[in-house]
């Protein structure tokens, strides 16, 4: 009985033990349990946080990314409200009429006259005005016929003033009355010589009388005008400028022609793009290829005079037909100087768009030995010239070189054995075209100029 109750007994400790044991695990699960859901609480606390911060990091970096947007969108806005703003403050300084070129040669209105002419009613014109008018319309009368053209009646005005106005009429030692520098339409029809803004506001004068459009182009230190032809279009020229060169040279260019050789402010003038009326597309003569070109120059080369060449070709050309008009032209200019009087003369082309999709080949020779050898003498004797050269370089132990060294048609005039050793090679001083269109006096050397595309 003892033994049994022994048993009894451990087998009820045993079970004791188990069941403390099984409670130990049970709250050791639990406190497992519930240190991995504080874990777990924890985790998920953290990565709440963090994912609002990293939220708040880029809601920040896109208000600031939006901002420097918001600042450049806004600095443009005030750039092109500036630049506006200077265009219009442009335009409403630009001046024609009462600006001075190189502040000196005032552009004058000349309204008054120009609507006395078209109302035929002079008499409230000064006195001053009258002349201008009368001398004007002798001018228009000699020169405009009935039915013309808008662009005729600019191309008889242009031819008039080129072969009139400058051609060495003034005097080196002053007249009476004369002036020099003639830059207002009275003085220019009256003294037949002008600086550049003569030859722009007489332009304009006769066309005006003639009822065309007509705005004077100008920077600080050249003048030249635009018209409007019945086209609808507006076109630039540079008579003083073609006066002392090559004919045509700088008649109803473009603007992008005219920036070649020309400067000034666009903002406050219409633009110049029409092609109908430019002189290279009205006179160009077709040729077959390029290989007609030089027998043609050639010619003209051989005379002493200016003359502009224009050529248009059956087929657009190519790559290889530009580069090889490229070589042609480099080619004669180097052959320019083996004909008598080629160092006095200058060769340059340009490609013109003839608003076709295609080009005229516009050639130009200047020739700088005195336009010919006739119009640097005045109304003097050419014999008479020679002998005065002579003379004075007897008498001055000098070698001056004889003005009428030329004639119109080449031939050379006699000179003494002496100084046609010492005059070999000399270049006589004329008046030449710089790169913005204006002329100026200076040495003429040898120039050899490209094809400008």
């Amino acid at each position: 009985m003892e033994e049994k109750k022994e048993v009894l007994e451990q087998k009820r400790a045993a079970e004791q033990t188990v069941t403390a044991s099984a409670e130990s695990g049970k709250r050791a699960s639990g406190k497992k349990n519930g240190l991995a859901r504080h874990v777990a609480f924890v985790l998920v606390a953290v990565l709440l946080v963090g994912g609002v911060g990293t939220s708040i990091g880029m809601s920040a970096w896109m208000m600031d990314t939006q901002a420097r947007q918001n600042a450049k969108v806004s600095q443009f806005i005030d750039d092109e409200r500036a630049r506006q703003a200077e265009e219009a403050e442009q335009e409403s300084t630009y001046q024609e009429d009462g600006y001075k070129v190189m502040d000196q040669y005032e552009i004058r209105s000349t309204t008054q006259i120009s609507d006395a002419y078209l109302n035929n009613d002079p008499s409230g014109l000064s006195d001053e005005d009258k002349e201008t008018y009368d001398m004007a319309k002798k001018v228009l009368d000699e020169i405009i016929k009935d039915g013309m053209s808008d662009y005729e009646k600019e191309l008889a005005i242009y031819d008039w003033m080129v072969d009139n106005i400058g051609q060495g009429s003034g005097h080196t030692i002053s007249m009476p009355g004369q002036n020099a520098e003639a830059y207002t339409p009275h003085d220019v029809l009256l003294d037949r010589t002008a600086v550049c803004v003569g030859y722009a506001t007489t332009f304009r004068l006769l066309a005006n009388m003639e009822g065309m459009e007509v705005h004077i182009v100008h920077n600080d230190y050249h003048s030249w005008d635009m018209v409007k032809l019945d086209d609808g279009e507006w076109y630039q020229l540079d008579i003083y400028s073609d006066a002392n060169g090559s004919k045509y040279r700088n008649f109803n260019m473009t603007d992008e022609q005219a920036r070649n050789g020309h400067d000034w402010d666009a903002s406050a003038l219409p633009e110049a793009k029409g092609t109908k009326y430019s002189y290279a597309v009205q006179s160009a003569v077709e040729v077959k290829d390029l290989f007609e070109i030089p027998a043609k120059v050639c010619k003209v080369l051989e005379k002493a005079k200016s003359k502009s060449l224009f050529f248009k070709f059956p087929n657009k050309l190519t790559d290889k037909d530009l580069a090889l008009a490229d070589q042609m032209m480099q080619l004669m200019q180097q052959a320019m100087y083996s004909i008598p009087g080629g160092d006095s003369k200058d060769l340059s082309a340009a490609w013109v768009d003839d608003g076709e999709d295609s080009y005229v080949l516009a050639i130009y020779v200047s020739d700088y030995s005195g336009n010919g050898g006739s119009s640097s003498l005045g109304d003097a004797d050419p014999q008479k010239v020679t002998e005065m050269t002579n003379k004075i370089n007897e008498l001055f132990g000098s070698q001056v070189m004889d003005p009428n060294d030329a004639t119109g048609d080449g031939a050379a005039v006699p000179m003494t054995d002496e100084m046609t050793a010492n005059t070999t090679g000399e270049m006589a001083t004329e008046v030449v075209n710089t790169s913005d269109g204006a002329a100026a006096e200076e040495s003429a050397t040898e120039v050899i100029g490209g094809i400008d595309r």
